[in-house]
C-alpha cells in the first residue's frame, strides 16, 4: 500500500492509471481506501449484461474480503451507459457491506462525471451545468502523482501491454533457451551418466518423496516391460533408478545457487539512475538455480519480504545473500518495485518450453508484484506459470492470493520499522 494525500475526486482519477500500471478502458475500478492509507485497486472489464450478476458477486466476494473502508467507484465507458448496470451492482454490494463510497464516476472521452454532477446523492440524472461532466486533471499538476512518476511510474498504453511485460519475448529468449539447454545437458550427464531415466524427466520438478497418483517421475520409471524380464533383472532395473532419483535429488539440492548473478538484480538503484543489463548465459544460470525452491523463497524475502517473512529464510540462503548483497532486503515498496521491473525483464527471456524455469521466473515476478500491490502483474504472471506448468505449485498458491484478493498480512511500514 501507498501513503499519499488526496483530497479530491480528480486527483484520485489522475492517480488511477499509476495504481493499475496502464490507461484503463472499458472496465470498472474500485479504489480501496482504510485508515485514510489508499489500498489495493481491483479492475475487472465490463461483461455482458447478462453475466453482471455473477461478476459482481463474485468480484465482491473478493473486496469483502480485503474489508476496506472506503472506496471510489469508477466506471470507463466507450459508450454511454456501457458500465452502468456494473457500478450500480458493485455499488448496492459494497453499501450492503458497510463501505463507505468515496464517489461514483464515469469516465468518457477524456471527461468524467460524478456524484457532484448529479441532483443529490442520486445515481440517475445530471444537473443541467454538469451535462457536459468536467475534464480530467493533468497529472502533471498532481502532487500524488508526482511522487509516482520520480520513483519511475509510466502507466502503460493498454491492459494488454501489461500482459506483455511477463511473456516470453521470443527476440529475446533463444540464447537463454541455448545455455539452459546445455545446463540440462550436464545435469543429466552427472546425475544419469548411465542413461536409466527415460528422456524428458530431468526437467520436471522432481517426485518429493510424497508420491501421489499419476506422478510422472515414479511412472515414467516404472515401464511396461512384459514378461521377458525376470525378477532378478526387474530388481536390478528398479535399483538403478533408485540411485538415479537420489543423485537428482541430491543435485537439485546443490545447484548453484548463483548469488552473486542474483545481487545485481538486488541492488540498489544508482546515482545515475537504474541501468539494468545481463547476459543470456546470465538469464538461464539465474532461471536454473530457482530448482532449488529453498533459494526461490528466499530471493523472494529478499525482494518482497511482506510475501515471505525473513526469519523463515533458510540458514545457508541468508549466508549467501547476507555476503553478495550488502545493502540488504528491500524495505520499502518502491525498492521492491524496483527490484520488480529487473525480475519481469528475466521473465520475458525465459523460454516457456523451459516449463521449469519459465513458471519459477515469472512466480517470482508475480511474489514481488503482489507484494506491491500490483494485481494486474501478478495476475498476468501466475497465469503464465500455470500455463506452462499447470502443477508448480508455488504459482498454485500465488493464483489462489490474487483470487481471492488476500493480501500480504505483513506491511511495508513494519518492513521497514
Amino acid at each position: 500500500m501507498t501513503s499519499v494525500k488526496i483530497s479530491t475526486t480528480e486527483e484520485l482519477l489522475a492517480l488511477l492509471p499509476h495504481q493499475l500500471g496502464h490507461r484503463p478502458e472499458q472496465c470498472v475500478a474500485i479504489i480501496m481506501v482504510t485508515d485514510r492509507i489508499l489500498g489495493p485497486v481491483a479492475r475487472i472489464d465490463i461483461p455482458p449484461e447478462k453475466d453482471v450478476g455473477p461478476t459482481a458477486e463474485h468480484l465482491l466476494e473478493s473486496l469483502r474480503r480485503v474489508g476496506p473502508q472506503a472506496a471510489m467507484l469508477v466506471g470507463h465507458d466507450t459508450v454511454p451507459g456501457e458500465s452502468r448496470s456494473l457500478l450500480r451492482a458493485l455499488h448496492a454490494g459494497l453499501v450492503a457491506a458497510g463501505v463507505g463510497i468515496i464517489d461514483h464516476v464515469v469516465v468518457r472521452d477524456g471527461r468524467w462525471w460524478g456524484w457532484c454532477c448529479r441532483p443529490g446523492d442520486e445515481l440517475d440524472g445530471l444537473l443541467a451545468e454538469h451535462l457536459d461532466g468536467h475534464p480530467l486533471p493533468d497529472e502533471a499538476t498532481v502532487p500524488a502523482v508526482a511522487e509516482f512518476i520520480a520513483r519511475g511510474s509510466a502507466p502503460l498504453a493498454s491492459r494488454d501491454e501489461v500482459s506483455a511485460l511477463v511473456a516470453e519475448d521470443p527476440a529475446l529468449s533463444r540464447g537463454v533457451g541455448d545455455v539452459l539447454a546445455d545446463l540440462w545437458e550436464q545435469f543429466c550427464d552427472e546425475v544419469d551418466p548411465e542413461g536409466v531415466v527415460p528422456a524428458g524427466v530431468h526437467d520436471d520438478e522432481g517426485c518429493d518423496g510424497a508420491c501421489r497418483s499419476g506422478c510422472d517421475w515414479c511412472d515414467s520409471w516404472s515401464p511396461d516391460t512384459g514378461d521377458e524380464e525376470d525378477d532378478e533383472e526387474r530388481a536390478a532395473r528398479e535399483a538403478s533408478l533408485g540411485e538415479a532419483l537420489s543423485r537428482i535429488r541430491a543435485r537439485l539440492r546443490e545447484l548453484d545457487r548463483v548469488p552473486d548473478l542474483w545481487a545485481h538484480v538486488l541492488a540498489p538503484v544508482g546515482e545515475r539512475g537504474d541501468s539494468f543489463t545481463v547476459s543470456d548465459d546470465a538469464v538461464a544460470r539465474m532461471a536454473h538455480s530457482l530448482a532449488d525452491k529453498d533459494w526461490r523463497d528466499s530471493l523472494v524475502a529478499w525482494m518482497s519480504p511482506v510475501m515471505f517473512p525473513l526469519d523463515l529464510v533458510d540458514e545457508t540462503s541468508r549466508a549467501l545473500l547476507v555476503e553478495h548483497v550488502p545493502a540488504g532486503p528491500t524495505t520499502t515498496s518502491e525498492q521492491s518495485e524496483v527490484v520488480l521491473r529487473r525480475v519481469l525483464h528475466l521473465a520475458t527471456r525465459v523460454p516457456d518450453e523451459f516449463a521449469v524455469e519459465a513458471a519459477a521466473m515469472s512466480t517470482v515476478a508475480g511474489c514481488v508484484a503482489w507484494g506491491v500491490g500490483n494485481g494486474a502483474t501478478a495476475g498476468d504472471a501466475v497465469e503464465r506459470a500455470l500455463r506452462v506448468h499447470p502443477d508448480y505449485m508455488l504459482a498454485g498458491y500465488l493464483s489462489q492470493m490474487v483470487q481471492h484478493q488476500m493480501r500480504p498480512r505483513h506491511r511495508w511500514p513494519d518492513v521497514a520499522a
